[in-house]
């Protein structure tokens, strides 16, 4: 496994490789935000852009056939998501890790929330990113079990960036601090687990007890959840 830094140092000195030039310092991945940023960040997902979306790559384009559009468009998408990690700067509780440094397009995401109901547990999230991006939001699987009125039991996330909010603008930081700010404030009003999101409306008590008892390794409505505290 190859964790976000590791690869970050690894692009940067193929980039000083090949034009001569020193390598930039690694980019600190591991900077805190408070839970009012990450909720901010929610509230205003359309202002999510980096300071430095108009700034020339630090990347050099894969090279492809001249011919084939289907080569040049996932190029672009490559270029760009190459750009979203050598500036991506994780909150707390968050790790990205690339099975294969040569393959970004493909990675997998570990949040550990600092705070609310599911403080403390670790949750994975498989992360690809369309050979349309930006212009297509990255997929996203959650592959923990999860008790969430946002995440069904199938691991589908219901998040505004991943569907009619979704701009090219947005990156793939504004992806991961969206999800971090699920569990630190679901959202009961845009559900998938409409059994769940029901219950934390009616029953707020209830609901937490639910969340509880499923990060224990307990079952919740039949279903048993794993162990995650």
């Amino acid at each position: 496994m190859f964790k976000l830094k590791q690869l970050q140092a690894q692009q940067q000195q193929k980039k000083a490789e090949a034009t001569g030039t020193p390598a930039e310092p690694t980019l600190l991945i591991h900077q805190g935000h408070s839970k009012e940023n990450l909720v901010k960040i929610r509230q205003n997902s359309r202002d999510n852009v980096t300071n430095n979306a108009n700034k020339e790559s630090v990347f050099t384009l894969a090279k492809g056939r001249a011919g084939d559009t289907n080569s040049k468009r996932a190029n672009a998408a490559e270029l760009r998501a190459q750009k979203d990690v050598a500036e991506m700067s994780l909150p707390t509780g968050c790790e990205v890790q690339f099975k294969d440094p040569n393959d970004i397009m493909n990675f997998t995401l570990y949040i550990t929330p600092n705070d609310g109901m599911y403080i403390g547990a670790k949750f994975q999230f498989s992360i690809t990113i369309p050979s349309t991006y930006p212009y297509e939001p990255p997929k996203v699987h959650c592959d923990t079990l999860v008790y969430h009125p946002n995440i069904d039991l199938e691991g589908h996330v219901c998040l505004n960036i991943l569907r009619q909010d979704w701009m090219p603008v947005l990156s793939l930081g504004s992806v991961i601090f969206g999800l971090m700010t699920l569990f630190l404030e679901p959202n009961p009003d845009d559900p998938l687990n409409k059994d769940a999101a029901n219950l934390m409306i009616e029953n707020k008590k209830a609901f937490v007890q639910n969340v509880y008892q499923s990060l224990h390794g307990g079952y919740v409505a039949g279903r048993q959840f794993p162990r995650l505290l």
